[in-house]
């Protein structure tokens, strides 16, 4: 009778343990000449670049295979971060313009001037202007800082140490004016002054440069009774304003060392219920406000939440919204994205 192969006795593969290794060691690498053989032999992938381009999009695709899976921070889009609904989330392209344009240089950015009071402030100059407000101690130094990308504003954690209205100029070139202007307001509320409110809403109401007004809100405390006398204020006299949200590292992650280890979809679409539940008090229905409401995006973003050498948390949208306001949407120069100067009529990037 003839027997199968599978009776006849084998000799042994493995003589020890050594020889196992030895295998498997040169199977790896034998892929790993095929994977870089195959890379080379596709044009798109034969930069470091798309290689890297084409391992992350690969580890997205395994990642949203699984609902669970936790994210980084770096990772975590305006998409993720903000809330837009009359607004559209701004593209890479336009992130990585906005982030050119406040890169730190020899002339920006620079301090232009400090006035505790409306009339002592230059009205000479030309460049569109963007104030940020919001209550004493809730970050606005630190997250013009981050902004920036200097430390160049005072910080401190007691309330109420910035007591005027100090300019900062960006994107200026030697010899040349500021692209746009950031203005740290005094905080209002705890350690505020009734003058220097007077003086903050002088200066909005009549300061012909401004161009956007952004209310910075603590995230883990919400909006106050202080916040909303300030939005209401903003409708009556038809400022045109814009919310952010700081801190929100605190809201997505319960501990620091969770950041490290990434956000989960929970705690994103906590982020999301949060902004769609503030939506109604930053643009109440028209029928019953009395004046324009926010735009409509509210941004999100932490000064301390660092995810990347230079970069936190959600400072690059909040960028484009400055720059948006500012008319500076990025124009076309020889397939190139530019910053017009300050006589030129930017065009909109489609």
């Amino acid at each position: 009778m003839m027997r199968s192969w599978l009776d006849l006795p084998r000799a042994p593969i493995w003589r020890n343990r050594y020889q196992l290794y030895f295998f498997f060691l040169g199977f790896i690498s034998t892929l790993v000449r095929i994977f870089n053989a195959t890379m080379n032999s596709i044009p798109a992938c034969r930069n470091s670049s798309s290689r890297i381009s084409l391992y992350t999009t690969i580890r997205a695709l395994s990642s949203a295979s699984n609902p669970n899976s936790k994210r980084e921070l770096k990772d975590l889009t305006p998409s993720d971060l903000c809330y837009y609904w009359d607004t559209r989330p701004p593209k890479d392209e336009q992130l990585a313009f906005a982030d050119k344009v406040f890169t730190p240089s020899r002339h920006s950015p620079v301090k232009l001037w400090s006035a505790a009071k409306f009339r002592t402030t230059p009205f000479a100059s030309v460049e569109p202007e963007v104030a940020f407000l919001g209550r004493s101690n809730v970050g606005k130094s630190s997250l013009l800082n981050a902004i920036m990308g200097k430390e160049i504003c005072w910080t401190s954690s007691k309330p109420g140490r910035t007591r005027e209205m100090n300019a900062f100029g960006i994107g200026g070139t030697k010899g040349g004016e500021s692209k746009v202007v950031l203005l740290d307001m005094p905080g209002y509320g705890k350690a505020s002054r009734s003058e220097w409110g007077e003086e903050i809403m002088k200066y909005l109401q009549g300061r012909k440069q401004l161009r956007r007004a952004f209310l910075l809100i603590d995230s883990t405390h919400g909006i106050k009774q202080t916040d909303a006398e300030i939005l209401r204020l903003f409708r009556h006299h038809a400022i045109p304003h814009q919310i952010i949200l700081s801190k929100v590292d605190k809201f997505l992650v319960r501990q620091l060392k969770q950041i490290k280890t990434g956000v989960t979809p929970a705690n994103i679409e906590r982020l999301q219920l949060l902004l769609q539940g503030i939506k109604p008090i930053v643009q109440p229905d028209p029928g019953v406000a009395e004046g324009p409401g926010s735009l409509g995006e509210i941004l999100t973003c932490s000064a301390e939440a660092r995810i990347g050498p230079g970069r936190a948390l959600g400072i690059d949208a909040v960028r484009w919204s400055i720059l948006s306001a500012a008319g500076i949407d990025g124009s076309l120069q020889g397939g190139r994205l530019a910053v017009p100067s300050a006589a030129e009529t930017p065009v909109t990037l489609s």
